[in-house]
């Protein structure tokens, strides 16, 4: 099985609940790299994705067998087959982060089962992170480096003059340094501003 997926079934089990809604598509993403509307059902027996129609055939050109996710089409589940889903299932657990109330009511009576709060636990297990997210994370940086490198080529050391916020007509003169000039330099001018308010009371 999908070992996030596993990990997350036995996180489950230590809260005591017996399976989970998931409907945060960046968990939904993180766990299954699925990246179509929907909603993620953990049972005691499978893992279940609800989605639109029109996604169907994609969500199962992501999926792998290791995922052991069945797809199914909202449009094809009866209310019985909502409340069969979690059937031998007592406390569902569900993410009170990002569901609003409307879609908590909705969910219960979809489901007909006791709803509990998981108090995030996706989101800590997103903090631990594999060899696969610490690759693109050092990807990442090597390019944001690479740009960095390249942007200053363009960068001068130069005098920027603007009038103070009294509107008494007074100059002043900043001379930015390089890197100021790429991320301090509108906070800087704004601490300046307001000393020179301060300065002309």
């Amino acid at each position: 099985m999908n070992e996030k997926l596993e990990y997350l079934r036995k996180k489950i089990s230590i809260l005591s609940i017996d399976g989970m809604i998931i409907s945060n598509p960046i968990n939904i993403r993180y766990l299954t790299n699925i990246n179509a509307e929907g909603m993620l059902l953990i049972t005691k027996k499978e893992n279940i994705y609800i989605t639109d129609g029109r996604y169907v055939n994609e969500v199962n050109s992501i999926i792998t067998v290791d995922d052991k996710i069945s797809v199914r089409d909202r449009r094809d589940i009866s209310k019985y087959d909502y409340e069969a889903f979690f059937a031998l299932c007592e406390m569902v657990g569900f993410e009170e982060d990002y569901v609003t109330y409307r879609q908590y009511k909705k969910m219960l009576e979809q489901f007909q089962v006791e709803l509990v709060e998981t108090d995030g636990i996706i989101e800590k297990l997103r903090e631990i992170k594999d060899k696969d997210e610490i690759a693109k994370i050092e990807k990442a940086c090597e390019i944001t480096d690479n740009c960095f490198t390249h942007i200053q080529k363009f960068i001068k050391i130069r005098n920027d003059r603007k009038r103070d916020c009294t509107g008494n007509g007074k100059i002043y003169a900043i001379k930015w340094s390089r890197k100021n000039c790429i991320r301090n330099n509108s906070r800087l001018w704004s601490k300046f501003c307001k000393s020179s308010c301060k300065a002309n009371r």
